[in-house]
């Protein structure tokens, strides 16, 4: 076999194992990626905070509901049981207790919202916490699959290791280093054929002279366009 057809056959195995390689590194990014479990597990945690500090602030709001009514309640009796004849005392809780029944009509407004917006959590979370059960039990068949079948690409890449190993022994190391150089630079296509007279890698026809040197060679010879070596159809 020349020296060209043992490169084009290393190249057809390096190919393939960049192909293995892809898959092994797919697996891996699956199987650390825990099928999105991670992310909707944080997703749960923050719907968590939100509706704990929705019930705080709904708890806090009926809280205050309370004393203000209490305290109007206070201010009214004192305002019209006819205790207070004074004036400015009267003035002064009469200023006291709109204030009072200002604050108590915002807080009656901000109850409903407050108790839609902690069921709205509830109801998120609840939703939440179905899907990251169902997901988990799913996941834990899936990552049982991908660990067989990162077991199984890594075999196989480990075998065609070897064989590539053993076959690169036999080439030049010239010819290798040039080969490596090109496969690198041209992302995995050292080796073209030629069909017809055309590189198939650039598509531009040789010339001639090119030709007959390429027909007569025993290895290799760099394509004009300088991106590969060529080998005869």
């Amino acid at each position: 076999m020349t020296i060209a057809k043992t490169l084009l056959a290393l190249q057809d195995m390096d190919q393939a194992l960049a192909l293995r390689r892809g898959d092994y590194r797919k697996v891996e990014e699956e199987l650390k990626s825990e099928g999105g479990l991670p992310k909707l597990r944080d997703n749960c945690e923050k719907i968590r905070v939100k509706e704990l500090e929705a019930k705080v602030e709904s708890a806090r709001l009926e809280s205050d509901l309370a004393t203000l009514k209490s305290q109007v309640g206070e201010l009214e009796t004192r305002l019209y049981g006819g205790a207070i004849t004074n004036v400015r005392e009267l003035t002064a809780i009469e200023t006291e207790h709109s204030a009072a029944r200002r604050n108590l009509a915002q807080i009656e407004e901000s109850i409903a919202p407050a108790e839609v917006a902690a069921e709205h959590a509830r109801q998120r979370l609840e939703e939440l916490t179905e899907e990251l059960t169902s997901k988990g039990k799913i996941w834990e068949t899936r990552k049982i699959e991908l660990g067989q079948e990162k077991t199984k690409v890594g075999t196989e890449f480990n075998e065609m290791l070897e064989v590539r190993n053993a076959e690169v022994s036999q080439i030049p190391e010239a010819d290798l280093a040039r080969y490596t150089r090109l496969f690198r630079s041209n992302r995995g296509i050292a080796i073209v054929r030629v069909d017809r007279g055309v590189c198939q890698g650039c598509a531009v026809r040789l010339p001639i002279g090119e030709l007959t040197r390429l027909r007569s060679a025993d290895g290799p010879i760099p394509c004009s366009c300088g991106r590969a070596l060529l080998t005869e159809q």
